[in-house]
């Protein structure tokens, strides 16, 4: 509306038309705001999508309460000494972040400490304000200032040696908000984090397992510029022990969360308290208060166990009073206590909705503390946290029923094959030839089904097997744009020539016959609509909030569907109009037509995410580990507190409760998640004679680890001369190639089939055999070929490298870092490990063929496992000095802890603990002394005789 109108037609203010009666004598002046900038307009979106879906959790977590807990934390920066800290004023926090020299945050804190909501609740406050001060400058001037667009994130889905800081924070980003205004055509992720107008928010540092902790760290630090911000969340052990090994977030300000005290426990209890249970809560924290280092009292000073007692106590028949009358040993049994009294709080019985077919508190109690703990137990044995329902049927039991799954649909298959078949037949007059005429129909049907699918998949840079939400198939127009975004020129020319390579070589074959047209609709409907039309069901969504499980799921369905009644029905119509032109029937039509359409709908099906998230909940269903309805029983958690969801996935709210639930359902003691590796015995050491008898054996991956540390030299086919001047290893390695077998599984279970409808179930397993042992066949030659020459040289000066024909050489001074890392062939996850190198920046780089990634080079493959031979690792502390980072997990025994009874000879230098000789030793043990950083000095080459002090002291700031 305008603000002012005045007679003389004069219209001054806002407004969103203006009509014009007459005729216009003079000017008009129209004075349009200035447009805004699409990135700016991007990053709005996103933080409305954040406030949006952290509020909701907020809620689900009953945490919106306009007075929650009070949670004092200890403030660790230059700028607020001699202060209090922020407190649990959201406002001054946010005040105090953005005030910050630079904008990098710790929050530290024990289990349950709050650390999460605290990260929560800044990333609503910095949202908010993002929101408010939309126009406001990023710098600060002219008063008010816009922050970053906070986005929390766990790091559990990022692997620092296969992805970038950066690139992993822009790839979640667009997972998570696929329809955030586009910039430039493309998703505006990478443009947010390269203008510095995202704040990552990093939670669940403490989550990884120890070997990953002080690597995420580095990376994290290495990859902030000077004005990037960050907040991180971390248990406060696992933080000081990597920050005392050198990782931790340079320049950052740190708080570190303190008991709550009991009269802030007492008054939020109390205030929060319903009327029908309050008079039991203040008579059980009065007792509780008589006894302040008893250990209900000291249990009550973590705001988990505070939300525990208040939500586990909430309404009758729970009675608080029953934490003082129960004698509790330990602080650990009470906060045990209040973990089981959770989730008969969460699951009352309560009537049920008439909408629903459960209510969201209808479930019984005891079995669903037995399916949340057979969930904690699977996340455990995964080591993560984040439950993905498309990865449910990675489980042991779900593995063990996909062939007989296969087997029931060849079954169901050679059964529609046989009906088809009978009728076809009986009405063509005996014809032998009409039978054969529908088996060809049905693998046709399942080839190019599966044609169309691999090629779908490379369109979209093979993201099929990871859900997302999809875009709408009958907005064609919008459809289409999202996939031509999603994709790239190279994936758009190899996933046509998936499709049109076969499609050109029929048609080539069929030239010159007498009626083209039947060969004509099959190419065009097989190889031109259907893969079109597959392209248009998988593209992503364009909506701007965040995904939700329910809705991943609820589109991986509907486009499952979709592409049966689309997909598979272009196949069978052009399936039809071939058996159109041999019989001229509209039996022969619609025989040929169906029977195709079944082959290509049961591939469809079987390759889609919906159908194995079927079979995986169906078989754990059966066997009493999950509920039928496992995402209705997600959800209910979820709105009881016990869950959470971010990008698509749950998770345990708290670590804790997983950790607990996983234990007491297994009856072990408790235990850290994930279990540090440091933790199992060494194979290496031998126990003490006294418990030799009784001491478990080591696990097969710890043994598998501890060989991979082996000396280099130990391995047969290497040799490894190594003094002061330098290090050099040459050997052969034999490559053991495996990238034939997808083809040849796929041809296996396509004969399997063909010759399953037929009934043949001999001749399908043979074929099936002989195919597989084709295979093995191909391994063996491979094998037999000559090996590949491998070598490594380390000087004072240079690295040289060798692979085949291959060669590089960098120094020193033009080398940044060297580190253990994924290697990343030409674009390809080999699934092993390589020593890399990465060149500063305009140093001379390496041929093409050691490319890996992000940068960095390799230059010797080492194994599956992130470790290195204990030589080379000694070798590389020796010549690259700082430029080395040692694996966290690696470790070489101090001399002491044990016997030690691996039977090799080490030659050459170990430049840590020592040189350690496996099993009784017999005569001398010398230690050559490196003489400096380079292994040079007047005093290199001295020999120390075993139980002797060594000569010469570790480089600077490292502990022998």
């Amino acid at each position: 509306m305008a603000d002012e109108l005045r007679s003389h037609n004069v219209m001054r203010g806002t407004a969103e038309y203006v009509l014009q009666i007459g005729y216009v004598h003079g000017d008009v002046t129209v004075h349009l705001p200035p447009a805004a900038d699409p990135v700016e307009r991007a990053a709005w979106a996103l933080a409305r999508s954040i406030r949006t879906q952290w509020s909701a959790e907020l809620n689900a977590w009953d945490l919106a309460s306009a007075e929650p807990l009070a949670v004092r934390w200890r403030a660790d920066w230059p700028e607020l000494r001699g202060g209090g800290g922020p407190g649990g004023q959201m406002a001054r926090m946010a005040d105090v972040f953005l005030g910050l020299g630079h904008r990098r945050l710790v929050v530290l804190g024990g289990p349950g400490a709050g650390k999460s909501t605290l990260a929560v609740l800044l990333t609503l406050e910095l949202a908010e304000r993002c929101l408010t001060a939309r126009h406001a400058p990023r710098d600060g001037g002219g008063g008010e200032v816009r922050p970053p667009v906070p986005v929390v994130l766990t790091l559990e889905s990022w692997d620092p040696s296969r992805e970038h800081f950066r690139g992993w924070l822009a790839r979640r980003i667009a997972e998570d908000h696929p329809g955030l205004p586009r910039v430039d055509g493309d998703h505006p992720a990478a443009r947010l984090v390269q203008d510095g107008l995202v704040l990552p928010v990093l939670d669940g540092l403490d989550e990884l397992p120890a070997h990953r902790r002080s690597l995420v760290v580095r990376e994290i630090d290495r990859a902030l510029g000077e004005k990037d911000a960050v907040v991180l969340t971390s248990r406060t052990r696992e933080y000081r022990a990597g920050e005392e090994a050198g990782a931790a977030i340079a320049r950052a300000a740190v708080i570190e969360a303190q008991p709550v005290g009991l009269e802030d426990a007492t008054a939020y209890l109390l205030r929060s308290a319903a009327p029908q249970v309050r008079r039991s809560w203040k008579l059980m924290l009065d007792a509780v208060d008589r006894e302040p280092e008893g250990p209900v009292a000291q249990a009550l000073t973590s705001p988990l166990m505070i939300w525990l007692a208040r939500r586990g106590f909430q309404a009758p028949p729970a009675d608080p009073l029953d934490l003082v009358r129960r004698p509790f040993p330990s602080r650990e049994a009470v906060e045990r206590y209040l973990l089981d009294l959770i989730i008969p709080a969460v699951f009352t019985r309560q009537p049920h909705s008439p909408d629903r077919l459960h209510a969201p508190s209808q479930w019984n109690p005891g079995r669903s503390r037995h399916w949340l703990a057979h969930l904690a137990r699977h996340l455990t044995g995964r080591r993560t946290t984040e439950f993905a329902w498309w990865d449910l049927h990675r489980t042991a039991l779900v593995r063990v029923m996909l062939l007989p799954a296969l087997a029931l649909v060849c079954l169901a298959l050679s059964q529609v094959a046989a009906v088809a078949r009978d009728w076809f037949v009986s009405s063509q007059a005996g014809d032998p030839m009409a039978g054969w005429g529908l088996e060809l129909a049905l693998t046709n049907g399942l080839v190019h089904a599966m044609a169309v699918w691999i090629a779908v998949d490379m369109w979209f840079g093979f993201r099929l097997g990871r859900p997302r939400r999809r875009a709408n198939p009958f907005r064609i127009g919008a459809a289409l744009r999202s996939a031509g975004r999603a994709a790239s020129l190279g994936r758009g020319l190899k996933a046509s020539a998936v499709v049109a390579l076969p499609a050109g070589l029929f048609t080539a074959m069929v030239v010159g016959a007498h009626d083209a047209r039947p060969y004509v609709v099959m190419v065009v409907c097989s190889t031109v609509l259907a893969p079109l039309v597959m392209v248009t069901i998988a593209a992503p969504s364009d909506t701007e909030d965040a995904s939700t499980p329910d809705e991943v799921l609820g589109s991986e369905r509907t486009a499952a569907w979709l592409s049966v009644g689309t997909v598979a029905v272009l196949i069978g119509v052009g399936q039809g109009a071939f058996g159109w032109y041999v019989y001229e029937t509209v039996g022969a039509a619609l025989a040929r037509g169906v029977t195709a359409w079944f082959g290509a709908a049961a591939m469809l099906l079987l390759m889609s995410l919906w159908s194995r998230w079927l079979l995986a909940k169906g078989c754990l269903a059966i066997a009493g580990r999950v509920p039928w309805s496992l995402m209705e029983f997600l959800r209910d958690a979820h709105h009881g507190g016990l869950l959470q969801r971010s990008g698509g996935v749950y998770r345990f709210r708290h670590l804790r409760l997983q950790e607990h639930l996983a234990d007491t359902e297994r009856g072990d003691a408790p235990a850290a998640l994930p279990y540090p590796r440091d933790a199992r015995p060494s194979p290496y050491l031998r126990p003490p004679e006294s418990a030799a008898a009784s001491a478990p054996l080591p696990r097969f991956r710890d043994a598998l680890a501890e060989f991979e540390r082996s000396p280099l030299g130990s391995l047969k086919g290497w040799t490894v001369h190594h003094d002061t001047h330098g290090f050099s290893a040459e050997g052969r390695s034999r490559r053991l190639s495996l990238a034939h077998w997808p083809v040849i599984l796929f041809l296996a279970v396509m004969v399997f089939i063909r010759s399953g409808v037929q009934g043949n179930w001999l001749v399908a397993a043979g074929a099936s055999l002989a195919m597989c042992g084709f295979g093995v066949l191909i391994m063996l030659v491979h094998w037999l070929l000559p090996p590949q020459a491998q070598a490594l040289r380390l000087t004072p000066a240079h690295i040289e490298f060798r692979m085949g024909r291959h060669r590089g050489r960098l120094a020193w001074a033009d080398v940044q870092s060297v580190a253990v890392r994924k290697l990343i062939h030409r674009k390809r996850d080999t699934k092993v490990y390589a020593l890399h190198v990465l060149p500063r920046p305009g140093a001379p780089a390496p041929a093409r063929y050691f490319r890996g990634g992000d940068g960095w080079f390799f230059v010797l493959p080492l194994s599956t496992r992130a470790t290195v031979p204990v030589d080379v690792a000694a070798a590389l502390r020796n010549f690259a000095g700082s430029r080395w980072q040692e694996p966290p997990d690696f470790r070489v025994p101090h001399a002491g802890q044990g016997t030690v009874h691996i039977h090799n000879e080490v030659s050459g230098q170990a430049r840590t603990e020592g040189v350690i000789q496996a099993g009784h030793v017999h005569g001398d043990v010398t230690f050559g002394r490196p003489g400096g950083p380079h292994g040079t000095g007047p005093d290199a080459g001295q020999d120390v005789r075993a139980g002797q002090e060594p000569p010469w002291r570790p480089p600077e700031g490292r502990q022998p």
